[in-house]
């Protein structure tokens, strides 16, 4: 029995000192990142601890058939891609380890936000085709400018911090009016920072309430000069509409590191006024060291 309850199953990628510091302590670890839905349904009726980040799907077919699974541990922040109710049913608890990737992240979204704004990407494809092409690569200064945070967590506040550096107005759009933040920000309606921003970043996690939150109805107050930059989920931007107004000018940019569908074609790849990366904010080594090391101390924690 005590066998079984040392086996780790890791179905993401994660830093090596996670998988070292586990096998110094005794666990079982099986790391197979990855791993095909058929392997995982087999392996996952072995495990008691799975842990995994947010490319892979832990949906009800794949928990249901866990025999000796105690505990699920996120690592990282969103729980979207866990069927918990399934989990809960099963008495699996279920854990993430949220805010150690958020300067990553954080970063990350100026990083995207600065090469849309410029046209970087576009100069780099262009430059590497012998294509000076340098009177069509205008772009916008982000001094004075005025930004809109749509969340305002440990990735949002970081975001504002950043933004206040650059000397920008910073707007914010939060669940919680009342909450008491590290940064000071002017909240406001979220079609008020649609209306007003000239970059605006999504910083949310996904939920019935911030599904397709950029819609058809509400996309019409963006400034033709908008630049919109996705690092929370998806589905938090329609993608059709997105694209209706990239494809059609109707605002000046945006960048996605998220997609409804990951791992998967999409239309948007096609367009030149759009920036898009695999799911990569949290991707430094910094961030994924300490994720290491706080995955250890609670798996550490829950298997005795």
């Amino acid at each position: 029995m005590e066998y079984f309850k040392k086996k780790v199953l890791i179905i993401s990628p994660v830093h090596l000192d996670l998988i070292s510091n586990l096998k110094k302590n005794k666990f079982d670890v099986k790391y197979l990142p990855k791993i095909s839905k058929k392997k995982l349904m087999k392996e996952i009726a072995k495990a008691t601890v799975v842990v995994l980040r947010s490319g892979v799907q832990l949906g009800k077919d794949i928990i249901s058939k866990s025999n000796n699974l105690k505990f699920i541990i996120r690592a990282g922040s969103g729980l979207d891609n866990i069927d918990i109710k399934e989990a809960k049913k099963r008495n699996i608890k279920v854990f993430n380890l949220p805010n150690l990737n958020s300067q990553s992240v954080a970063e990350f979204s100026f990083g995207l936000l600065i090469s849309a704004s410029r046209n970087i990407v576009k100069a780099n494809i262009e430059l590497k085709n012998n294509l000076w092409n340098k009177p069509k690569l205008y772009g916008y200064e982000l001094k004075n400018k005025t930004i809109g945070i749509i969340g305002l967590g440990a990735i949002g506040s970081r975001i504002a911090k950043i933004a206040k550096a650059f000397s920008m107005n910073v707007l914010a759009n939060v669940k919680n009016v009342g909450k008491k933040r590290p940064v000071k920000v002017k909240i406001v309606p979220l079609n008020t920072i649609l209306k007003k921003s000239d970059f605006i970043i999504f910083s949310v996690p996904l939920n019935n309430k911030t599904k397709n939150l950029l819609n058809n109805k509400n996309s019409k107050y963006l400034k033709s000069h908008s630049i919109l930059i996705n690092i929370s989920r998806g589905g938090v931007i329609n993608e059709d509409v997105l694209y209706t107004l990239l494809n059609k000018n109707k605002i000046f940019a945006a960048a996605t590191d998220v997609f409804l569908h990951e791992k998967k074609q999409n239309k948007l790849f096609k367009l030149k006024n759009i920036i898009v990366t695999p799911h990569i904010g949290a991707m430094t080594f910094d961030a994924q060291k300490i994720l290491a090391e706080k995955t250890f101390e609670k798996i550490k924690k829950l298997v005795k």
